[in-house]
């Protein structure tokens, strides 16, 4: 054998193996970032049912007829109290700092 040829020989496996390297490494980082992706949606998965089980929850407990009619007041006085801080606050951009 020439000793041209076993030079050539020798690149070209040292070559592949490089390559093989690379390939293996960009696999790697890919499926580490692949299982931090997949762990992000499962712990969005955890959040979402127990969102979930606590609407049903919430929606299970009877609400109190005193409690509904304070919600019912306060929601009935929303208008009147925005209508009274736009006054305030008319009010006071007129007087000026």
């Amino acid at each position: 054998m020439k000793c041209g040829s076993w030079f050539g020989f020798v690149l070209l496996i040292g070559v592949l193996v490089l390559l093989a390297g690379v390939g293996l490494f960009w696999q790697s980082q890919e499926t580490v970032r692949l299982r931090a992706e997949l762990e992000g949606a499962r712990f969005a998965t955890r959040e979402l049912e127990q969102a979930r089980a606590e609407n049903q929850r919430l929606r299970a407990k009877p609400v109190s007829e005193a409690e509904l009619a304070a919600l019912r007041a306060d929601h009935a006085a929303l208008p009147r109290l925005r209508a009274e801080l736009e006054a305030l606050n008319r009010g006071a951009s007129a007087v000026g700092p």
